[in-house]
């Protein structure tokens, strides 16, 4: 049966468990500064879920900062990587959100 969740390309946090692994599939992009709608620059980084679920991911800077630590900063070097996703609630904007952090499962 088909999902509305299916038509969305990003990775939200309804779409993975807690303690889930994903794998970085393509090589992350950088959105510049001005092409961003949120005023900063971003990586959108091309991932499957568990179940083969292609998504994009835009992960924190925390998130960043752990991946690069252990992957190297050099983001081409990422692909075939596998992160281990976790949830958490946060205050984003005002809102109490749940937000996903990841750390290297490798």
């Amino acid at each position: 049966m088909p999902r509305v969740s299916d038509l969305d390309e990003f990775l939200h946090a309804d779409s993975v468990q807690d303690g889930e692994v994903v794998t970085i599939i393509a090589k992350p992009t950088l959105i510049s500064e001005e092409e961003s709608v949120f005023g900063k620059a971003y990586f959108e980084i091309p991932i499957t879920t568990a179940n083969g679920e292609a998504k994009t991911w835009t992960p924190n800077k925390t998130t960043l900062k752990k991946l690069s630590a252990k992957f190297g900063d050099e983001t081409d070097a990422w692909i075939g990587k596998k992160v281990k996703i976790s949830k958490a609630k946060m205050n984003v904007r005002g809102e109490m959100k749940q937000v996903i952090f990841g750390e290297p499962s490798e």
